[in-house]
């Protein structure tokens, strides 16, 4: 059901640009003094609809004032265009090759370990407050959190994997009021103001459609609109397709982008919350999207079916003033994989053991180094996303785009024609993951048992293609 509607130094201070770590300024980490970290991620949040990534509507006043007060990561992308593996990606430094939570039906091995268990492990305090089906614990997304709760299915004996009732219901409902409430309520408890570091995970799902956002956001950006739309149960709406109205298109939009404002006011309740605690310059904070989202600029809408960058561009907003400039703009990409070894660096740790992404903090500092290009999976595409270029591989089917001159990736030439070093660095790439997963001391990831009702559950939603058992 919607509803109505003093700071004091840390360790890891910094003179000028010059970055340290903890270690060398004789902190211990996870000790006294060691910084808070906070993580959140804003569900299907494409980077163009944000104002400091371009947005032409006034969607995210307080995201902007983070990007100003800290970093943006301008080309930051994500994995995949879809939530789980994206987020085990964003939780364990591993590309979607190495964690091979890909699907539905599997989880994270036991053996592989999150950022919240390291930080645990080094004496943080450790919470989560999600709201999504696709974050279930089940998955391994709880592990290193003493507090795990998800809004997006029951507490009480949930189902796993999420039935379709459940799925639907989190489409329905507005759940960034409820998280954010118990995030803060969180913090002010007695345990978390003694004074030990704490690691805290907020995950917000509202601008995932439905896109009904509550009153006055259902209506802001498009006051004049008469017409008929309905968005509810998005996904089986046939009137809204490629071929509707622009108006009702730009309507469509409008709700989205209302949604977004929606949850940047929650995100604005939380931020104010944290200031008034006294420590918010001393905690590491970053703001990234687990994808973005599709609005027949390809012909689709919705998400999990490409990598254009409509679907994996995503925003990463990092603030921690002891060593992060205001108003930074790193340039060069980078992948969410980045995202945990560069927490854990800004907290004096190295990364973890099987992270394949890299700590962000030398671009952070100005200094350029040889890029990475970002990796990116769903279905049967893979794809290599560079600084101006994107080499994508279906099949036999490889095609190659100049986004310099084809920002929208409308001309997509034959790869091994228009550039052909270009496909062989993807091919490179996707034998290195692939060795480096063989190399791991593991199978596979561990899959989820599944019976038969709720196999067909899974293809009634249409995660699962297909009448034999799954794989």
């Amino acid at each position: 059901m919607r509803r109505p509607r003093h700071r004091k130094p840390g360790c890891a201070a910094a003179v000028g640009a010059v970055l340290v770590t903890a270690a060398a300024l004789g902190c211990t980490p996870g000790g006294a003094g060691a910084p808070d970290v906070v993580l959140v991620s804003i569900d299907t949040l494409r980077a163009d609809r944000i104002g400091s990534y371009g947005a032409g509507r006034d969607t995210s006043p307080n995201i902007d004032r983070l990007a100003a007060e800290g970093a943006r990561f301008a080309a930051a992308f994500a994995p995949t265009s879809w939530t789980l593996p994206s987020h085990m990606t964003l939780l364990t430094g591993m590309g979607i090759f190495a964690h091979r939570v890909s699907a539905v039906a599997q989880r994270l091995d036991p053996q592989r370990r999150t950022i919240a268990q390291e930080l645990s492990d080094r004496g943080y305090r450790t919470a989560a407050f999600v709201s999504a089906p696709l974050l279930h614990r089940a998955y391994g997304f709880d592990r290193g959190f003493g507090i795990y709760r998800n809004f997006g299915v029951p507490e009480a004996a949930p189902a796993f994997p999420p039935t379709r009732s459940q799925q639907r219901a989190s489409h329905h409902d507005e759940t960034a009021e409820q998280v954010i409430g118990a995030a803060i309520a969180w913090l002010d408890s007695e345990p978390v103001r003694a004074g030990q570091p704490v690691f805290l995970f907020v995950h917000l799902w509202d601008p995932h459609y439905d896109y009904v956002p509550p009153e006055p956001y259902d209506r802001l950006f498009d006051p004049g609109y008469r017409g008929d739309l309905d968005v509810r149960d998005y996904e089986e709406r046939i009137e809204i397709n490629a071929l509707m109205s622009p108006r009702d298109l730009n309507h469509l939009r409008a709700l989205y982008d209302g949604e977004i404002r929606w949850t940047d006011s929650q995100l604005g309740r939380f931020v104010e919350a944290l200031r008034r605690r006294g420590r918010f310059d001393e905690t590491v904070f970053a703001l990234v999207s687990d994808h973005g989202e599709e609005f027949f600029e390809h012909g689709r809408r919705g998400h999990k079916q490409t990598v254009y960058d409509e679907s994996v561009h995503v925003p990463w907003i990092l603030r921690f003033p002891p060593r992060i400039a205001a108003g930074t703009v790193v340039r060069s990409t980078a992948s969410l994989a980045d995202v945990a070894p560069t927490l854990l660096d800004l907290a004096g740790l190295p990364p973890l053991a099987d992270s394949t992404g890299r700590s962000q903090l030398p671009e952070l500092a100005g200094r350029q180094r040889p890029e990475v290009p970002v990796l990116l999976s769903v279905e049967q595409t893979t794809a290599l996303r560079g600084s101006g270029w994107k080499v994508a591989q279906q099949g036999d089917r490889a095609v190659y785009f100049d986004l310099r001159a084809d920002p929208a990736e409308r001309d997509g030439r034959p790869a091994a024609d228009a550039a052909p070093e270009r496909l062989a660095q993807l091919e490179r790439r996707l034998a290195a993951e692939r060795e480096f997963a063989a190399r791991l001391s593991w199978d596979g990831a561990e899959p989820v048992k599944l019976d038969a009702a709720t196999q067909a559950r899974l293809r009634e939603l249409g995660y699962v293609e297909g009448e034999g058992p799954l794989r």
